[in-house]
């Protein structure tokens, strides 16, 4: 985002037109922060305002605020060698998509290319070379630009089939060791393989919920939470897919869940062994504290979800207590992609 020109810089626009663009960028970094919640790194903040002191309206007109905005970060995140953990990196994905995905604007293509990237996060970035981190926020806005506006940070337009190839070019040159380069190239059949196992027909079936399917939420909805059959079926009439898929995972995993409360309950360094059993790998001490609180939150978040009651924070279209508890549940395996034939407890 260097400026090659001083004619295209923003400092080229007249005082009144240069403070009002000024306004609105700082305006929409100190969000972006916020919904990230970093805004509490000085280093990221101070870094991030002097990229977009020095962007040019070329850029702004290109990309608009919020990718300079996210950019901005992303940049600031490579010159203080700054590494989201994975969860910040999850969100700040999160942010990227909200601010920027119209919903009107997105199709399956879009959707899938979100979700193994989405997944790729959620198997691979702990593992991931130390530059790979680095650089995973500068990819992640890179990729979200050609989705967004067509093209890359570079102005170079790339073809919606052509971004899957992208993404994993530019982790595999941000990342230097043969780690990286396994997990872009050659995921082996263990956990890691989440992300390249997320084809598109997966996420076709994932996304599709039938009438049979619905039933069978609805009778595990209506066990688990007591309320009329009636009641949950215009419940999730109201719903977004996504939700309703995301419930009937919890109640195919019902039984899991019921288990992980009693564990838990009763000894949560038990829970902690149980869990990295079950799933196969180590989870981080804040990984294991996310996945413990969305345990323990399960039927807030059910109830919660059929009342309607995660509401998206301002005009962004997220709803970070929602997301986090999400987020556990990814962890803990009971909202992974399941054959959308079996939500049976």
């Amino acid at each position: 985002m260097k400026d090659k020109s001083k004619k295209d810089d923003i400092t080229s626009l007249s005082g009144s037109e240069y403070q009002e663009a000024m306004r609105s960028l700082k305006e929409a970094l100190t969000r972006c922060l916020q919904m990230l919640k970093i805004s509490h790194y000085k280093d990221m903040n101070e870094g991030s305002i002097h990229y977009i002191e020095n962007v040019s309206q070329e850029h702004i007109k290109a990309f608009g605020n919020w990718i300079i905005c996210l950019n901005a970060i992303a940049d600031s995140c490579l010159a203080n060698k700054h590494t989201l953990s994975q969860s910040e990196t999850y969100d700040f994905l999160t942010v990227a998509v909200a601010t920027n995905i119209e919903e009107k604007t997105r199709n399956k293509t879009i959707d899938d290319i979100i979700f193994r990237i989405y997944r790729d996060i959620m198997a691979n970035y702990e593992s991931s070379d130390y530059k790979l981190k680095i650089a995973y926020p500068k990819v992640i806005v890179d990729v979200l630009a050609i989705l967004a506006k067509g093209m890359n940070l570079d102005g170079r337009k790339i073809a919606l089939y052509q971004v899957e190839a992208y993404y994993q070019r530019r982790k595999a040159n941000a990342g230097t060791s043969s780690t990286v380069a396994k997990t872009v190239t050659a995921p082996k059949s263990t956990s890691a393989t989440a992300a390249s196992i997320a084809s598109i027909e997966k996420k076709k079936e994932e996304l599709y919920v039938d009438e049979a399917d619905k039933e069978r939420i609805i009778e595990s909805l209506n066990s688990i939470t007591s309320r009329n059959k009636k009641e949950l079926e215009l419940s999730l009439s109201k719903l977004q897919r996504i939700d309703i898929i995301r419930l009937g995972h919890l109640c195919e995993n019902y039984s899991k869940l019921q288990r992980y409360c009693e564990i838990i309950h009763g000894s949560e360094e038990k829970f902690r062994v149980e869990l990295q059993k079950d799933i196969g790998r180590k989870l981080s001490h804040h990984q294991l504290q996310r996945a413990a609180t969305s345990i323990k939150q399960a039927k807030m978040y059910i109830e919660n979800v059929l009342d309607g009651k995660f509401q998206p924070h301002g005009s962004y279209g997220i709803n970070h207590v929602k997301h986090n508890l999400e987020y556990g549940y990814q962890l803990t395996g009971l909202i992974q992609s399941r054959r959308r034939s079996s939500y049976k407890r």
